[in-house]
Formats: structure tokens, sequence, C-alpha cells
């Protein structure tokens, strides 16, 4: 762990906070009301010094600040509030001492924004990559490489805004503002996102995309280093990749074999494109598996393509084989129909269990069978056991073969994939033998029922030191002008999002496990605290902003729990009682306290 970068994450996080409490003081102060305490963080004091009537400190839990006003909570006496304690003040002056942090840290961000803007900022900006099959962008039929300009006509100023506009969208299709790759010209589609169950937001199914010349980024230490491969060598190929897949796919087959190969890159100040031979290094992943995955060939989704419908494929179809060639990973249907120089023949099983042959209506040349695989989306069945063996692991070693239908372990009903999977991952907690129970189809096609050991395996990983650099550009203003207007919209676009998130977790469409607490918020702040000072600024401003808006909501203990009290003040021309006023802050605690412990819950889940 890097030192500096850990002291930046803990002065950023700090100054934050600092500048929260500092618009407290400020507005006390400014009041005439004595402060006695201003702390950073929670708890036991660590150090601190005293100035005039208040002890400036540092606190042993820094997760937050506060700031201690003379007379803040009355000490049950019934005396009158002295000319410099806070119940001295009128009920304005009062909630404007409450919303002094809230001020305090949108001025923060409407300052450093534009300070982050002028210099430049690095982003990632919304170019994708190659979209999910089967997710709504793969059927809208975008491209790696195209740029989403706007989302329902908001502009999209980093790739993250995408996610964001997506997930906090209204239910229903939304319109896409996109440029194709290559193109200047723009074009709108309409694109309706659909829930993924994992992380529970709506999604279109799109990642960032990689640099556009394929510059490789590698590691400090590893295979890639040693071998004499730099940051920023550009990517052309592999030795004896097919050329049709062009350099990331032969890249990503390459990287899929877990062999050595030999990797083809240019590289400033060369003549030639240098050949590099890569030999991964094996590392133990303390990770044990039975190594068996489900058969990847069900038919779950299809584009237009004249080739495909001719075929009649329908969702639930097997593709059993092309030609003499199993099909049990997704990729093998463009493995056969690359090496088929005749119309392709595929035997194909309908979801009723019948099997039937169907040919595609000509040859397809090499271009018109990569354009069949980007069109068909194959997967594996849910509600199949049916699995691929991986060679030399321990189910192999045991017998088992690709195309067995796994039933039972330990006498343990497998039902389902997802059945299958847990009590895999359940079983491969521990080393001992493990009884699978399975059925396999002889050459009559008849099901016989079989029976073996198997103790999982420790994975072993290979590990190559190298990738590809995702995308990146500087986001850079010319004008103090245009750097006002710019921080001024980033202020107003992350206070929407914030009000957005919350509003969308009310009603469903955004689930609760998407929060991060003060450990996401350290990690994001360590990773961009390496990108820059202008890039960690980035993230301040954004962190003001969000604890600005979290801290006027209506809750004791929290400033817009004290501001909603004012107000209810205000209006009925008397101070709310102290015993609905203690109540109210106990509950306030315990709903703080609660949050506290389910982001912090949700963070470890995040990090393991």
């Amino acid at each position: 762990m890097d030192i500096l970068r850990t002291i930046s994450v803990i002065f950023g996080i700090g100054l934050v906070i600092f500048v929260h409490e500092g618009g407290h003081f400020i507005a006390a102060r400014m009041c005439k009301v004595r402060v006695d305490v201003f702390s950073l963080g929670f708890g036991p004091k660590l150090f601190g010094f005293k100035k005039g009537a208040t002890l400036y400190q540092v606190a042993a839990i820094p997760i937050g600040g506060y700031v201690k006003m003379a007379g803040e909570v009355p000490d049950g006496s019934g005396r009158p509030p002295r000319g410099d304690e806070l119940w001295s003040k009128g009920v304005w002056q009062r909630f404007f001492i409450y919303s002094g942090g809230v001020l305090m840290n949108v001025v923060f961000a409407l300052v450093c924004f534009p300070l982050v803007f002028s210099s430049g900022v690095p982003i990632t900006p919304p170019v994708i990559g190659t979209p999910t099959k089967g997710q709504p962008a793969w059927y809208a039929g975008l491209e790696s490489g195209t740029e989403i300009v706007a989302v329902e006509g908001e502009a999209m100023f980093d790739f993250t805004n995408i996610y964001t506009a997506v997930a906090l969208a209204d239910p229903g299709p939304l319109e896409f503002t996109v440029r194709p790759p290559g193109s200047k010209d723009l074009r709108t589609i309409h694109i309706e996102p659909e829930k993924n169950d994992d992380f529970r937001i709506y999604m279109i199914g799109v990642e960032v995309g990689l640099d556009p010349e394929l510059k490789l980024d590698v590691g400090k230490d590893g295979p890639a280093r040693t071998a004499g491969l730099r940051t920023g060598d550009v990517l052309a190929g592999v030795v004896g990749g097919h050329a049709l897949d062009g350099p990331l796919i032969q890249l990503a087959r390459a990287f899929q074999s877990g062999d050595s190969f030999t990797l083809i890159v240019s590289r400033d100040g060369e003549p030639d494109d240098l050949e590099i031979p890569i030999v991964p290094e094996e590392r133990k992943s303390g990770v044990h598996r039975f190594g068996f995955s489900p058969l990847q060939n069900q038919v779950q989704g299809m584009r237009a393509n004249p080739d495909l419908a001719a075929l009649g494929l329908v969702h639930g179809d097997r593709i059993l084989r092309i030609g003499e060639r199993a099909v049990s990973r997704s990729t093998d249907l463009l493995e056969g129909l690359l090496a088929t120089k005749d119309a392709a023949t595929l035997k194909v099983q309908a979801p009723d269990g019948s099997v039937r042959e169907v040919t595609f209506p000509r040859a397809l040349s090499a271009a018109q069978a990569a354009q069949v695989d980007s069109d068909l989306f194959l997967t594996f069945d849910p509600e199949s056991t049916l699995v691929e063996i991986a060679p030399d692991q321990a189910a192999a070693r045991a017998g088992l073969r690709t195309g067995d239908r796994l039933t039972s372990m330990d006498g343990r009903s497998a039902g389902s994939w997802e059945g299958l999977f847990d009590l895999a991952q359940t079983k491969s907690k521990r080393t001992e033998l493990v009884t699978i129970e399975y059925e396999r189809k002889d050459e009559n096609g008849v099901w016989t029922a079989g029976s073996l050991e198997v103790a999982p395996s420790e994975v072993i990983v290979k590990a190559y030191g190298f990738d590809v650099l995702p995308v990146r550009t500087t986001f850079r203003t010319d004008s103090v002008g245009a750097s006002i207007e710019q921080g001024f919209a980033a202020s107003k676009r992350f206070l929407q999002d914030v009000w957005l998130t919350l509003k969308k977790m009310a009603l469903g469409r955004v689930g609760t496990n998407n929060v991060g607490g003060i450990i996401t918020i350290s990690r994001v702040s360590y990773s961009w605290a390496s990108e820059g000072w202008e890039k960690f600024f980035y993230f301040l401003c954004i962190l003001s902003i969000n604890l600005a808006f979290l801290n006027v909501l209506p809750i004791p203990v929290l400033d817009g729990g004290h501001l909603f009290f004012c107000l209810v003040e205000a209006v009925k021309g008397s101070p709310v009682s102290e015993r609905t006023l203690g109540y109210s802050q106990v509950v306030g605690l315990v709903v703080i306290l609660t949050l506290m412990v389910y982001v912090t819950y949700q963070d470890v889940l995040r990090i393991l």
C-alpha cells in the first residue's frame, strides 16, 4: 500500500468533514454562539488544543465530526439561556447555524469543481466496449466503440454517467443519442433497460470501452514485464491467431487457453512490430473446485440475421453439434463454422426433447460466420444440470465427461444448475471425497446412471501480468466562465443523482445493496488519488455534495432533523418540547447507527 496515497485519503476525507463542521462553526460565531468543541471524528480525543473558549480536537473514530455549541442540549434546570448559548438565538438564526455545514459543502463543490475542470480532470469517456450478449444494448445493435452522447437529452460527461442515467430513469424505453464508431454523425435509438438481479439496478449491458489504439497496461512485476513488454506498447495480434478475429479476440482466446503465446506489438521508436513470447505464471488461488460448468449451447436470444432466420431456431433450442463437432461452449459454434467449407449442418434439440437437423442456406465466408456468431446468444439452461468438464481438473480425472447430467452430490439432489452450483460451492470448501451421481447418454441415446468419488482440487490461476488499457481522456475547460458553468452543472447533477437514488430505493427500482459507507469511500478515494490531484478533488467534490444532501434529510441527530424542528417552531410559534426532542434524538441515533451497520456490512460483502 502506498503510504502517500493513504495519507492523501485521510487528508481528503478529513477535509470534507472539516469543511462541513467549519460551516457550522462559522455560522455559530457569526450569530455570536460560543463553540465549546470543534471535533474531527467521534469518541475519545487523540490530540487537540484549546484556543479561546473552543477545544479543537481529532477524535479516535474517523467517520464524521461535530461542533458542540454552548447550550445546544438543555440542562433541564429551567434557567433562561445565556446570551452566548444556542437557545438564546431566534429560530432563523438557529436555522442558519444548523444549515451552515450543508451550505459550506455546496460552496466547496462550487469552488473546487471549476478549479479541477480548468486544470483538466482525467475521465473515462462514455465510449462502450462490446455489449453483453442478450442485454438491451446488444439487441439494439450497439457496437464496440460507440459513444453514448446523451440519455433522455442529458449529456453524458463520463462513462459512469451512463450507469447513473439508466439506473435512475423512469420505467420504460429511454432515448439514447449515440455516435457510431468511426462516424461524426449522431443518431437516436430507444433502449429499454432490464433489471440486473445481481446488482439490483436497471442496466443496458455495456462496459467501459478499451483504448482505441489498444495500448497495453503492464504490471510492475509478472511474466509480461519479465518478457520485456512495456506499458504503452500497442497490441497488433497474437502469433497464430485467426486474422478474422482481430487483435482483441486473438488475445482473449490466448488468455482463455491458459497456455504460452507470442504477442505481436508495435512500440514507439521501433521500425517493425515486435514478437514477445509470454509464459504465464502459475499461482495458487487458495480456492478449491471440482472443475465442471454448465453446457453453453442453449439459444437465449437472436438478432436480425438472414442466415440465422433461415434455420428456424427458437428460444430454448439446444445446438448439440455443428457437423461432427460437439457444441458445449459458446465459442464452439464459430470455430465449427470457420472449419466448415460447405453449408454447415446443425443438430438441434427442441425444448420438447425432439432432435432435428437444420442446414444453413449457403456456405458462409469468415466474415459471415463471425456475424452469425455475433447475432446469436448461446448460454446455459438454468433448469439443466448438463455439464462441461474442464480438462486436467478434479472431475475429469475422476472420470466425468462433458455432456453428463449430474443428479446429486453426497445424496443431495441437484435439481437445477443453481442447486448444483450451491452444492458444489458448499462441498468444495472441504477437500474430502464427495460422491457424485450422474447420468450418461450411450451410443443409442439411452441414459444410464453411474456414480464416482471426487475430491475438489485447488484452482491454479494463470497470470500474464498485462491487459489492454481502458479508454481515457482529460476533460479541460478553456475559460473561467466555462469552468464555473461546468462546476455549477456538475454540482446540480450530483445533487439530483443523490435525490433520485434515495427515491428509486424507496420505490424498489434501485437495490439498497448499492449503498456504500466509509470503507467504500476510502477505497474509491485511494484509487482516485493515484490519478492525480484533479481526479482526487473531483471525487471530494462529489463526496461533499453527497454529504450536504444526506445531512439535510429530516432525520433527528442530523442537521436536517434540527432544521425540521426549526420549521415546526416557526409555524407553531414555540419550540418543540424537550421530551419530544429527547425521544426524537434517540430514534434518530438508532436510525443512523442501523444505517452505518448496514452500509458497513455491504462494504464488507463488496470486498469479499
